[in-house]
């Protein structure tokens, strides 16, 4: 439970919780240990993630947590070399780095990647990116039948940009 009283419960759809089981449980997971990390933490509400783009606060900042990510879903392990960026959410709205989280927390093996929401923006819009059919560095897809639009970038760019650094 976090500081400010509210249980953390999965705020993911019933249907996508068992079809894509085992990676919201790895990002609701990532969003509990990184929340014991602060001093006071709340989680959001299904209405504030989803439409805020933000998972747990403390008493000054909102933080959307990243799990570790499969290159590809069959992948045995996820990666922590390279992350996404999701740019337009399936539904083709403004995706989580227009959200309202202060800080987007990506997760690597050993650390927390704190960067700021608006200098991973302005980041991101200064790459010079295209759109491909296939998944590659700093090219913008979409995968088939939805209206997402993300791009993969390397960590060592996410710790380069970052404003904090927190051992696991």
């Amino acid at each position: 439970m976090g500081a400010g009283g509210r249980e953390f419960k999965s705020r993911r759809p019933d249907h996508l919780i068992m079809k894509w089981a085992e990676s919201y449980a790895q990002g609701d997971s990532a969003e509990k240990r990184f929340a014991t990390t602060l001093y006071k933490s709340i989680f959001a509400t299904t209405h504030e993630n989803i439409h805020e783009h933000w998972d747990v606060r403390d008493e000054q900042f909102k933080y959307d947590v990243k799990a570790m990510k499969r290159w590809n879903r069959g992948d045995s392990e996820p990666t922590d070399r390279i992350h996404y960026i999701e740019l337009k959410n399936v539904q083709g709205n403004k995706g989580w780095l227009y959200g309202d989280a202060d800080y987007i927390v990506f997760e690597t093996r050993a650390h927390w990647v704190l960067v700021s929401r608006p200098r991973l923006q302005e980041w991101t819009d200064s790459i010079d990116k295209y759109m491909s059919n296939k998944k590659e560095i700093y090219k913008l897809y979409s995968r088939p039948g939805r209206a997402d639009v993300m791009t993969i970038v390397p960590t060592m760019d996410l710790i380069a940009i970052s404003d904090k650094i927190v051992k696991k």
